[in-house]
């Protein structure tokens, strides 16, 4: 990941500010954005409208799920094992395999995955970032 990071100097209200441009871009981007927790199973917290374009769930049907549902017969389960491995580690993941869509559907999905950590250091969310190809 790249070492250009956001900085602002938060005054008053910048906060809510700060929080509204994160909102509307991931909201807006092309590319289908999933948040999980990093502990209770990966549960997702949050999916952007890409996601469901690309997979044909709505929100409301994955929250509080495992992202595992999209997966299926020919998901890489060796790929998986990495990706379970790059997490547990706090490393970045990126790899490319089989997944389904809502209506059972095969898409080739690339995605990579970034660990969110809060002040401590610790992970507490992951972003994976998804396109179909």
């Amino acid at each position: 990941m790249s070492n250009n990071r956001l900085r602002i100097e938060l005054t008053g209200n910048d906060q809510i500010t700060i929080e509204s441009m994160l909102n509307v871009a991931m909201d807006s981007n092309f590319s289908s954005i999933m948040l999980t927790s990093a502990s209770d199973g990966y549960q997702i917290k949050y999916v952007n409208p890409a996601f469901t374009e690309l997979t044909g769930y709505m929100p409301e049907e994955v929250i509080g799920k495992d992202p595992s549902l999209l997966q299926g017969p020919k998901t890489d389960r060796s790929l998986l094992t990495q990706l379970r491995e790059k997490l547990n580690s706090g490393d970045t993941f990126h790899g490319k395999t089989v997944n389904y869509r809502k209506d059972g559907s095969e898409f080739m999905m690339e995605w990579k995955i970034y660990p969110i950590k809060n002040a401590d250091q610790q992970t507490t969310f992951f972003m994976a970032v998804q396109r179909g190809g």
